[in-house]
């Protein structure tokens, strides 16, 4: 081309042939380019076609939904083709992840629970101890035909035994019931003794007393269990031991007056029981509670013959005769009420 133009006007003037050069490097010039461009034209997107884009790589979510969530895909921070880069995910609530939630049952959150409490090597999942202990102290008070025998007088308790979850105890029970004698029962044992020892022998002198000791399995069921105060319920079952002793003085009363025992009868037997109690907390952070309860005892003594203060009964006494207090084996109910500290 350069030669034609030259052979059809001739010699060209020297700003006419640099007009000539500037024209065919932007010929050149865009000749190269023009490829570039329009491989780079066809691979942006549109700003239409951006936004399409973005909305089929994140679909919307709510702002309850999103949880701050990096693609898998993405490389973060990579300096190799080969590294795969965790998503990171940041949970809105610490209940939607597995970690948190067993931080949740380590410090004792729950459906029960509205703050959280550390959870040692000797609690349960729930918070409460893995062990129930109390120990307490009140009066007794026996019932029905017992009571005909029998005064009221005190009584010890102390319990201990696993606890499976804050409802369910199933403590070992240990009891201690005392009585006094009413006066009817004495005057007739003195009535039976004179008899026996010669009249006025044992008058003004006798004196008696009866206590029940007892293990028995005490399952116990917490119908409320608020953080304050807890309601709960047991029943139980177990062995019983009733004592009943006629003492003599030993010899002149001052401030204390010695005993012996003139008389004692023993009856061993079943007993069951069922009483309702409450438990009130010392402080949201501590598991010792005072506590308050009663119960319904009833053992199931076997009655035995014996000596009565009657006429024909006291003439059947002979020198084998034994039992002179039969009231002893009768079948026993009381009430012991108890107020102590409970673990």
């Amino acid at each position: 081309m350069l030669t034609w133009i030259g052979s059809s006007q001739g010699a060209q003037s020297p700003r006419r042939a640099g007009f000539a050069r500037l024209a065919l490097q932007a010929i050149a010039v865009v000749a190269l380019m023009g490829p570039g461009m329009a491989a780079t034209q066809a691979q942006a997107p549109t700003q239409g076609e951006e936004r399409a884009g973005s909305a089929a790589a994140y679909p919307a979510q709510s702002p309850a939904e999103f949880n701050f969530q990096i693609p898998a895909g993405d490389q973060l921070f990579s300096t190799s083709s080969d590294e795969q880069t965790a998503a990171l995910v940041m949970p809105a609530r610490p209940e939607d992840s597995a970690p948190m939630m067993a931080v949740g049952a380590q410090y004792g959150w729950g459906p029960q629970h509205e703050r959280a409490v550390y959870r040692h090597d000797n609690s349960n999942v729930d918070g409460s101890l893995k062990a129930i202990f109390y120990i307490g102290g009140g009066a007794t008070v026996p019932m029905k035909k017992t009571s005909q025998y029998f005064t009221p007088n005190f009584s010890f308790q102390t319990g201990i035994g696993p606890r499976f979850n804050r409802r369910l105890a199933l403590p070992i029970e240990f009891d201690w019931d005392e009585f006094g004698i009413t006066k009817t029962a004495l005057d007739n044992q003195i009535a039976i003794y004179d008899d026996i020892f010669g009249n006025n022998s044992v008058k003004y002198l006798l004196d008696g007393n009866n206590h029940i000791w007892s293990f028995s399995l005490q399952p116990t069921f917490t119908l409320h269990a608020g953080e304050a105060m807890q309601t709960y319920v047991k029943v139980g079952a177990g062995f019983y031991h009733k004592v009943t002793d006629f003492t003599l003085p030993a010899g002149p009363c001052y401030f204390y007056c010695a005993t012996f025992n003139l008389d004692q009868y023993t009856s061993n037997a079943p007993g069951y029981d069922g009483g309702l109690g409450f438990a009130f907390r010392f402080s949201s952070s501590s598991h010792l509670k005072l506590y308050m309860e009663a119960r319904y005892v009833y053992i199931d003594n076997r009655p035995r013959p014996g000596i009565v203060n009657t006429p024909a009964s006291l003439a059947t006494i002979t020198s084998t005769t034994t039992n002179f207090f039969p009231a002893n084996s009768d079948r026993t109910t009381y009430v012991p009420v108890t107020l102590g500290l409970r673990w």
